[in-house]
Order: C-alpha cells, then structure tokens, then sequence
C-alpha cells in the first residue's frame, strides 16, 4: 500500500488543532447570555465532531490509507479556503474604494 503524504498528514493535523482550539476556546469563554446552553451543545458537538475527524486522520495515516487521508484533508481545508476567499474579496473591494 501507498503511504499518505507527510506533508498533507501534517497540515491537516494543523488545521484540526487550530480549529479544535478555536472550540476550545469558546467553550471556556465567560458569558451570561441565556442561550449559552444551547450555544455550548453545539460547540460540544463541534468539538466531537472534530475529534471524530482528527481520529480518521490518525487511523488513516498509520494504517496506510491515502483516501482516507486526502477526504479529511479536503473536509478539513473547505473552511480556511472560504475564508481565504472573503478576504480577497474584502481586500479587492478595498482597493477599489467606494462606489
């Protein structure tokens, strides 16, 4: 079997971390809003969710399976390439001034 590149495994790795902690993150934030449960559900469920993905990534890249792999890449790069995305466009619409 084929190995996954290190280099896809690594940035994914990356980008779950990253994501994880943003999570992480807003579960510890203080906050007296009413609807923090159902905001907490969420980001708990978020949370399961990414872990659920970053276990697939392991479980891909010891066992030797790139497909594995490059989906929970390709999962895992869809946000920070939309966001990549609307800053571009912010930065264009920018440039341009207004009108």
């Amino acid at each position: 079997m084929r190995t996954p590149p290190a280099v896809v495994v690594a940035i994914t790795a990356v980008l779950l971390a990253g994501y994880l902690a943003v999570v992480v993150w807003g579960l510890a934030s203080p906050s007296s809003d009413p609807q923090r449960g159902m905001a907490q559900g969420c980001l708990s469920m978020a949370a399961v969710a990414l872990l659920g993905l970053a276990g697939l990534l392991w479980w891909g890249a010891s066992r030797r399976h790139p497909k594995i792999v490059w989906t929970v890449f390709g999962i895992c790069l869809l946000p920070s390439l939309s966001l990549l995305a609307r800053g571009v466009y912010l930065l264009v619409r920018w440039i341009r001034g207004p009108g």
